[in-house]
């Protein structure tokens, strides 16, 4: 196959960093690029240094202007539903930053209008593509610490981004513990049943909304207690957060991003990590190329993603009626039928 023919929309900050990543990709060629802002088109231009890329202001004009094989979205959640409808319209695969959409309902939108294409949509799951979370998965997927029964997930951060993040009411369950709640899904290989959330903006927070959110999640028998603040004082988590999770036979954990085993006999070794050849976003890309060479969907395409993103869901529900919600398999599988 030749490469694969790449528009990406989107290119500020967060965007620069996917120029530099698809610029070193053998089986891509960056063709276009674009930006509502020409400061980041011009940022962008230097991040690329090549001629060849053509820019523009208008996604449409790039869609009907260069020939391409992937639309990549890396803009606002509020901007992903119409962009994306537009790419497919064009004829384009599709490949969204995480959240799928702004809200839960506006992504039921998408599933379901996206089945009028024959191309997909797959969202950028990186967090799952790390050595460190494939080690924990396999070892939960192995049995190693028999069933696990019930667990903790910590996320502490301190970290000011500005823009559109602080217009958000639930910042924190929106924009980052989405990452957490795809990674319980994809370490357990369950489906979350049931929630219940509540919220809170400390007074020293700079968001708009509340940074600070705690869950109680249940996965088919499996207790999750999940906590997360993005105004921490102190020491902070990575981003991946603190994991423990308790099984029948022992407990595995994800303390400063090593990940460790304790079984019966109180032992505790760190678990080999495994090797990849990609990883994070850099695996995101290669999963996405595969899918297309192989006529398949990604792992995560728009509707199994739709199953984590269904979780944020529940939990905005939950803090806005005070009491645990049910989150429904005819929820996660609406767009799927």
């Amino acid at each position: 196959m030749n490469k694969l023919k790449v528009i990406q929309i989107g290119v500020g900050g967060f965007g620069q960093s996917w120029l530099t990543i698809l610029k070193e990709f053998a089986e891509i060629e960056l063709v276009a690029i674009v930006d509502v802002d020409t400061i980041n088109i011009q940022n962008a231009k230097n991040v690329l240094n090549d001629k060849s890329v053509q820019t523009f202001q208008n996604h449409l004009d790039a869609f009907e202007q260069v020939p391409a094989d992937i639309a990549i979205i890396i803009t606002p959640p509020q901007t992903h539903k119409q962009l994306a409808l537009d790419a497919l319209e064009a004829g384009m695969y599709v490949f969204m930053e995480k959240p799928i959409t702004h809200t839960f309902e506006e992504a039921i939108e998408l599933a379901n209008q996206a089945k009028q294409y024959e191309k997909f949509i797959m969202i950028s799951q990186n967090y799952r593509w790390r050595p460190e979370i494939e080690a924990i998965k396999n070892c939960i997927q192995e049995g190693t610490i028999g069933v696990v029964e019930y667990g903790e997930w910590n996320f502490r951060r301190a970290t000011k981004f500005g823009g559109w993040r602080d217009q958000y009411s639930e910042i924190l369950i929106e924009d980052m513990s989405i990452h957490h709640f795809d990674l319980l899904r994809h370490i357990l290989g369950k489906e979350p049943s049931s929630i219940f959330a509540k919220s809170m903006k400390p007074s020293w927070s700079w968001f708009g909304g509340n940074g600070v959110a705690s869950a109680i999640i249940n996965f088919d028998n499996t207790l999750i207690n999940y906590f997360g603040s993005w105004v921490t004082r102190g020491k902070e988590t990575s981003w991946n957060g603190e994991v423990r999770l308790v099984g029948s036979k022992g407990i595995v954990e994800l303390i400063d991003d090593v990940p460790m085993i304790t079984l019966e006999d109180g032992i505790t070794t760190e678990l080999e990590l495994p090797n990849m050849r990609y990883t994070d976003r850099e695996f995101s890309i290669y999963e996405m190329i595969q899918a297309i060479k192989e006529n398949r969907k990604p792992i995560t395409h728009l509707e199994d993603n739709l199953k984590s993103f269904a979780i944020v869901g529940g939990a905005l529900q939950s803090i806005k009626k005070g009491e645990e919600v049910t989150i429904f398999e005819s929820i996660t599988t609406e767009a799927t039928k």
